[in-house]
């Protein structure tokens, strides 16, 4: 998921002013009619080496999604040092069962796929659900690797976020295109899903000063994350490989894409699941009520998960048990607003299954859980 761990060391909480604007209603779209689209397919586009040069795609290489999915995040380093080890024991000891592993990191560096044989293999003896992470927009390797489509200043500079990240425009078709092809590679490499975060337009930092070399102001940003999830989503999907997407917990509360292009109900029909960041840390003091949300983070969790699958059921032609389920939450495990302790962990993973959502992932940067009883 979108790591909003960088709060941490001094990044201000985002979106903390988006609860004052409006909720934009009387949008109405068959979800499930979406889902069956004939998808575009992707282009050329040079990839960066892997360090995969041919895979045989092999029938029993792949693990079923569990019925719940009940997960945690590891880094590329944790997955290929001794802390792997470990942590396999602590989930296979507390019952969990599924692992994110970043492969694109935030800065656009991928992983060897090579070196990463071993631990896939590791996990799909233990049956452990394994899901590869790839950042899209915020992509500073293939930004520099291809300069024509990275954003920028009136200078002609890179444009930098907040905390001097560089990325790429999210209307460029070889965003899209990178996306399909590292998502359909990482599968025949053995991941069981896809799971594509920073899927929107920049958020952080002096936005007003960002010169895009593709999109033209024309089309709406939500349309241009329309069409990207259409087409990494729907092409993957059509594949036959799982997709998520993770998303700001605050989409969920409103059809506004609140300037960076992101709507639940756009993403929703493209994908398997769709995490929200519902961290309670994340929601400022006094929403909803609450004057430090951080310290109630059941009362967070399930309003924010309510509010996602009141927001979509007058789009949705399913039952509203299977849209509950399309929702996979990142949860916290890390001490922002409040002491994170096992009560306060366990808190959050009964709001989500009293929401009834397919699953659950914590989200902790430097990998230390604090043991809870998950089970």
């Amino acid at each position: 998921m979108e790591r909003k761990h960088r709060i941490a060391v001094g990044v201000p909480v985002f979106l903390v002013a988006l609860v004052a604007i409006p909720f934009v209603v009387g949008f109405y779209v068959d979800v499930e009619e979406f889902s069956e689209d004939v998808p575009v397919q992707s282009g050329e586009v040079e990839i960066p080496e892997l360090g995969l040069d041919e895979v045989e795609q092999e029938e029993d290489i792949h693990i079923s999604t569990p019925d719940e999915v009940r997960g945690i995040y590891w880094t590329a380093y944790t997955a290929r040092s001794h802390r792997a080890d470990q942590l396999l024991a602590y989930m296979l000891e507390t019952g969990l069962n599924s692992v994110v592993i970043d492969v694109k990191m935030d800065d656009g560096e991928l992983i060897d796929i090579e070196k990463f044989e071993d631990v896939l293999d590791k996990l799909y003896e233990a049956d452990v659900y394994r899901i590869a992470r790839v950042a899209v927009m915020r992509d500073g390797a293939f930004a520099y690797a291809h300069p024509e489509i990275a954003m920028r200043t009136a200078s002609g500079a890179f444009w930098l976020d907040s905390i001097g990240s560089v990325w790429v425009d999210p209307a460029a078709p070889e965003v899209a295109d990178y996306a399909i092809d590292l998502g359909l590679e990482l599968y025949a490499a053995g991941f069981d899903e896809i799971q594509f975060d920073y899927v929107r337009f920049a958020s952080d930092g002096a936005v007003h000063a960002i010169v895009y070399p593709v999109y033209d102001g024309v089309r709406s940003k939500e349309e241009v994350m329309q069409e990207f999830f259409k087409k990494v989503g729907g092409t993957l999907r059509d594949q036959q490989v799982p997709v998520s997407f993770d998303l700001f917990g605050m989409t969920y509360w409103s059809y506004d894409d609140f300037n960076i292009g992101q709507r639940f109900v756009d993403a929703l029909p493209y994908a398997d699941w769709i995490s929200p960041m519902v961290y309670p840390s994340h929601y400022p003091n006094g929403f909803k009520g609450y004057a430090n949300p951080a310290e109630n983070p059941y009362e967070i969790v399930k309003m924010s998960l309510d509010e996602g699958a009141d927001l979509i059921a007058g789009v949705w032609s399913g039952t509203e048990e299977d849209l509950r389920a399309k929702s996979r939450p990142w949860l916290q495990d890390f001490d922002i607003g409040a002491y994170y302790t096992a009560e306060l962990i366990e808190s959050q993973i009964r709001a989500a299954r009293d929401a009834g959502a397919g699953g659950w992932i914590l989200w902790n940067a430097r990998n230390v859980y604090e043991p809870a009883d998950y089970r």
